[in-house]
This record gives C-alpha cells, sequence and structure tokens, in this order.
C-alpha cells in the first residue's frame, strides 16, 4: 500500500508579503475605478490552491511520485539515491535521484518519509550533505 506525505508550507512571512500586495492592488483598484487591476489577485490563490493539493506518494516497490494540484506531478521510477541536505536554509530539503533526473521538496514529516523510503527501497543509497 503507498504512503502519502504532506509537503511543508510556505512559511507565514512570506504569505503576509503577498496579503500585502493584494491589499494595494485592491486599494490601486478602487482609487482609479479601473477593476480590471483585480486581475492578478487570482494568481495567489492559484498557488495556494496548488500547494495544499500537493503531496508526496511513496509507491511499495520504492518508487516516489510528486503529485501537485494544477501543476502537475512527477513520477519518479527507478530511485536510485536519496540525498537529505543539512544546510542552513536547506534544512528538510530532500533530493530524489532517480533513472531520468532529480526532484527536490521538503516533506513535513522527514524522519517519517526516510524511513519509510529505505523500508521500501533498501537498494537505493541514503546520504546527508
Amino acid at each position: 500500500m503507498a504512503k502519502t506525505f504532506k509537503l511543508r508550507r510556505t512559511p507565514f512571512k512570506v504569505w503576509l508579503g503577498v496579503i500585502i500586495v493584494i491589499i494595494a492592488l485592491i486599494l490601486l483598484a478602487l482609487e482609479t475605478e479601473n477593476y480590471w487591476n483585480l486581475m492578478p489577485i487570482i494568481f495567489p490563490v492559484l498557488l495556494l490552491a496548488d500547494e495544499l493539493m500537493a503531496r508526496i506518494i511513496v509507491q511499495d516497490n520504492g518508487d516516489i511520485w510528486l503529485k501537485r494540484g494544477f501543476s502537475g506531478s512527477i513520477k519518479a521510477y527507478g530511485v536510485t539515491r536519496i540525498v537529505r541536505s543539512k544546510g542552513s536554509w536547506l534544512k528538510g530539503r530532500i533530493t530524489v535521484h532517480y533513472t531520468k533526473g532529480f526532484i527536490n521538496f521538503d516533506p513535513k514529516d522527514l524522519d517519517g518519509f526516510i524511513r519509510y523510503a529505505k523500508e521500501h527501497n533498501p537498494h537505493a543509497s541514503y546520504q546527508e550533505e
């Protein structure tokens, strides 16, 4: 049975900046009475919905799928190496190398993800950098 993990969410500070920009756009549209200026508000809403629907799926055969809401999915078949970054601002970042390339993501439950991936794909190498 495949197990699903959630991605780490965008920090509150970033969303606070987005909210300030949205308020500025609303005030600008109300002052100029040009309501087409409200169209850029759609993009942060779509990004938030995409982030809320994103998830990581570890299959029984060790393959890792990164499913997103609107921006498609990445299926990592033949995982050969999983690298956990320990840098100061990259803490928690996982890089999965597979037969066609690599993907990066930040799982919410980092230790649980690595433990489950090791359990279902013991042939891959697991490193910390």
